[in-house]
């Protein structure tokens, strides 16, 4: 009797030690920096790159003055490279801030990413709201809803 308690206490203190490991081991959100690693500080993880993979050939994305409208509106403010994917599947396009970057900044290479694999893969950029089918009873889920619907334009996350 006593040893199947005893295991149940030794795997109960291992499933907690592993998921407390796993807790620190996970990315977190830095403010002002987005998601990084904890390991980086503030500086070095906001110049990294960042990046999308698009279903087309690295030739077939352009990297001058043919790059998609929402990169090019950011201008010499970026670097942009086209890369083949890993397992070749399409293209790594991936650009980061010549100098140190903003929140709003950050925002808005994510989103402008985003916007350019969906007008390289689709043709057009594609658009959550107005609902198709009407607007939003106003409730208090309905108003949390909208928040979240605003906010996940800029990081790309809910």
């Amino acid at each position: 009797m006593a040893v199947p308690r005893i295991l149940d206490s030794l795997r109960r203190a291992a499933t907690e030690a592993g998921g407390a490991l796993l807790g620190r081991l996970q990315h977190v959100r830095l403010p002002g920096v987005g998601q990084s690693s904890s390991a980086d500080d503030p500086e070095t993880a906001a110049r990294r790159w960042r990046a999308v993979t698009v279903l087309r050939s690295p030739e077939q994305i352009g990297t001058g003055a043919d790059l998609p409208a929402p990169l090019a509106a950011l201008g010499d403010r970026v670097e942009v490279r086209v890369t083949p994917a890993p397992g070749d599947r399409g293209a790594e396009l991936a650009a980061r801030y010549r100098d140190l970057p903003s929140d709003d900044d950050l925002r808005a290479l994510r989103s402008a990413l985003r916007e350019a694999k969906q007008l390289i893969e689709v043709g057009e950029v594609l658009r959550v709201d107005p609902a198709p089918h009407g607007t939003r009873k106003a409730t208090p889920q309905g108003a949390v809803l909208e928040g979240a619907t605003a906010r996940a334009g800029g990081e790309g996350v809910l």
